[in-house]
This record gives C-alpha cells, structure tokens and sequence, in this order.
C-alpha cells in the first residue's frame, strides 16, 4: 500500500513539475514573442520616421528650387519689363520698339511658367501615360547626340495599369535615374524597359557607365538616391540594385498594380 502512495505522490510530482516546464516554457516564449513583436513595432516606427522625414525633406528641395526658378527667370523677368517701361515713361519715349521688347520679354515669362508647371506635373502623363511620357523625355536627350537612350515595353500593353499618383512617383524616380546617370556615370548607353503583367509592373533601369561600391552608396546617400528610395517605398514598390566600380548600374523596381 505504501508504494502504492509513494507511486501516486511521484506521478502528481512529476506531472506537477511537467506542467510546471511547460508553463515557464510557454511564458517565456511569449515573452520572447512580445519583446520580438515590441522591437519590430520600434524599427517600424523608426523606418516611417525615417521615410517621413526623406518626403520632407524632398518636398523642402522641390519647393526650393521652384522658388528659385520663379526668382531668377520670373522674378528676372518682370524686374527687367518694369525698368524698361520705367525708363520709357521718365524719358516719355513709349514707343513700338519699347512695346515690342516688353512683348518679347512676356512671352518668354509665359515659356518659363509653362516650363516650371511642366517640371510640377508633366502635362503629357495624364494624357498618354508612364511609358508614352518616358518615351518623349527620352528623344529630348538623343536628340543632344551625347548619349543613347532605349526604351521599350516587353510586351507591349496599351491600357493604364498605375493610378496617377504611381505613374507621377515612377516618372520622378526614372527621370532622377537618367540625371545621375548624365551627372556622374560617364556612360554612353541607357536602357530602360518595361515588363507589364495582370499583378505588377517592373522596371529594369542599366546604363554602362562607371558604377560605384554599394557600400558607400548605403553609407552616404546622396539627395538624388534618397528621393528615389522616399517615392518608391510611397508607392509599395521594392527595388534591387545591382552595381560595381567600373561596372555599370542597374535597379530593377516592382510597383504592384492595385
């Protein structure tokens, strides 16, 4: 009879001490997964900082230079027409030359306006689209003979897959793309090709000029890069860039079609 309790006292013990392991096993999972959940809800927190304050900051440049283009070319401009009518009217010489060049100087203040409005919004991605805008940007650069750029579309889809304010992001993205490549890359080739489907659209950007060393890139990224990488994290698209000194550049952008 004695073993007998002592064999029940055992078994209660060890199922007591068994249930008591899992117990603290199971605590202390969930307190690995909440301080797991914890830090990732902190480097969320600090991406969407970090992303808050790249747009920011994008936005302050953007809003820069367009007050600096309407000072110098407009605000140039109209300095110019008012002194030339000043000087008309205390002379009380106003005649058809005066009248003639004051013309001339509107109508090249009308250019600039249209062309900063332009530079905002272009006119021709709301009417034709992403790749038909890309296309024309594009035979404005050959035509300077300083560089060769390809565009295609593989294959070819003629309906709208991006809202506007996609198309807009990826039209800032390729047009920043084609000017670091001009500023820096010394290269003579572009490519840049399109690959539609019913879920995505994908980018493939290459030029064939000089490159660089990714690690720097990630250590010190220049105002062009990080405004590149705030509109496309804006849209959900992803990107990988593939690069090497002496060894051309290239980024390949997925935008998920919604």
């Amino acid at each position: 009879m004695d073993n007998i309790y002592l064999l029940i006292f055992y078994s209660v013990l060890f199922i007591f001490l068994l249930v008591t392991f899992f117990l603290v096993m199971y605590i202390r999972n969930q307190n690995m997964m909440w301080q797991q959940k914890r830090l990732f809800q902190e480097t969320e927190i600090l991406q969407q900082k970090e992303l808050l304050s790249a747009v920011i900051e994008s936005q302050e440049i953007e809003r820069k230079r367009i007050g600096e283009d309407l000072h110098d070319e407009i605000g140039g401009t109209l300095s110019a027409i008012k002194l030339m009518l000043n000087a008309a009217k205390n002379q009380n010489t106003l005649n058809i030359n005066t009248i003639t060049e004051a013309k001339t100087l509107i109508d090249q203040m009308i250019v600039d306006v249209r062309n900063i409005a332009h530079d905002l919004s272009p006119p021709g991605l709301a009417m034709f689209g992403l790749y038909t805008t890309i296309e024309g940007f594009t035979d404005l650069i050959n035509n300077t003979k300083q560089i060769e750029v390809t565009v295609s579309h593989q294959p070819f889809i003629e309906q709208r897959l991006l809202n506007e304010k996609a198309e807009l992001a990826l039209f800032r993205v390729i047009t920043q793309l084609i000017a670091n490549t001009l500023k820096h890359a010394n290269a003579s080739q572009i490519s840049i090709v399109f690959k539609p489907n019913e879920q995505q659209l994908e980018i493939d950007y290459m030029d064939n000029g000089n490159g660089f060393d990714l690690v720097v890139l990630d250590n010190k990224k220049g105002i062009g890069m990080q405004n590149i990488y705030s509109r496309l994290q804006m849209i959900n698209a992803i990107f990988t860039i593939e690069t090497k000194p002496n060894n051309g550049f290239k980024i390949n952008i997925v935008c998920p079609i919604s």
